[in-house]
């Protein structure tokens, strides 16, 4: 029994490839799981939006081949990239150029904290982007974000690089989510899950705020000091079981992934 638990609280990566060194083959196969992840939950937008994430110990991070679909991205077909844009190891897809100006202006700015940036136009966020709006903690979930969203006004697509400092300035130093006004919305943490998971939580709390202020009732709102705790609770650790499980989650999600197509791995 103790050997299942392991197993299913564990995942296995598969056999690198000669041309990649281990901290990055790991990269690849947790970025091509995101990417199949936010294909499962319906938030992509066909071969439009990107999530990155940093190498490990480099100044480079993977991207999206821009032309393909989430469904088809695998470990092996991710594109790596500099921070200045260029290309390395002999990629010969094109990078979506308002991908690289979003998501490098964040790699730079937080080194420290923000190793994987995901940005999708998924409609209930984008619904919230489009109003007058700012997002408050509506469950236990949505305690995460309680003074972690920074707001960016809209200026256009994003391919002049003036903008990446523009954006930083939103985001700020202890943000980790961040709604492009009119555009879509920004997550990025320490680790692929940890992106997706806030991008998770934003989304459905977002739903259930829309929903709540729809139906005319008046609002539960939760008392600021439970806020602060709750969120505590979530960024220490606790509510996931310590920090040895931090995210129980993610090889639930892998096994997901590889009962569908495990295609995505290799």
């Amino acid at each position: 029994m103790d050997t299942l638990k392991n197993d299913l609280l564990t995942v296995e990566y598969p056999r690198k490839p000669k041309q990649f060194s281990e901290d990055e083959w790991r990269a690849r196969v947790d970025l091509a799981a995101i990417y199949r992840l936010t294909d499962y939950y319906g938030w992509t937008s066909v071969v439009y939006n990107h999530i990155t994430l940093r190498i490990p110990n480099t100044d480079t991070f993977l991207i999206n081949p821009f032309g393909l679909r989430y469904d088809e991205i695998r470990a092996s077909n991710l594109v790596k990239i500099d921070l200045e844009g260029n290309r390395i190891g002999g990629d010969d897809w094109p990078v979506n150029k308002a991908g690289y100006n979003i998501h490098s202006a964040i790699h730079q700015a937080r080194p420290n904290d923000l190793h994987c940036v995901m940005h999708t136009h998924e409609p209930i966020s984008q619904t919230i982007s489009a109003l007058d709006l700012e997002v408050f903690p509506m469950v236990q979930e949505g305690c995460q974000l309680f003074e972690r969203v920074g707001y960016h006004d809209f200026e256009g697509i994003v391919l002049n690089s003036d903008e990446k400092e523009r954006l930083i300035e939103s985001l700020g130093q202890k943000n980790h989510t961040l709604v492009l006004k009119n555009h879509g919305l920004l997550t990025a943490g320490p680790s692929p899950i940890w992106a997706f998971v806030r991008h998770q939580v934003f989304i459905r709390n977002s739903d259930i705020q829309l929903r709540a202020l729809a139906s005319g009732k008046r609002l539960n709102k939760i008392p600021h000091d439970i806020i602060i705790h709750t969120r505590e609770q979530f960024e220490g650790g606790s509510a996931q079981a310590g920090a040895v499980v931090r995210h129980p989650e993610w090889p639930a999600f892998v096994r997901l992934l590889d009962k569908i197509d495990s295609s995505w791995k290799t």
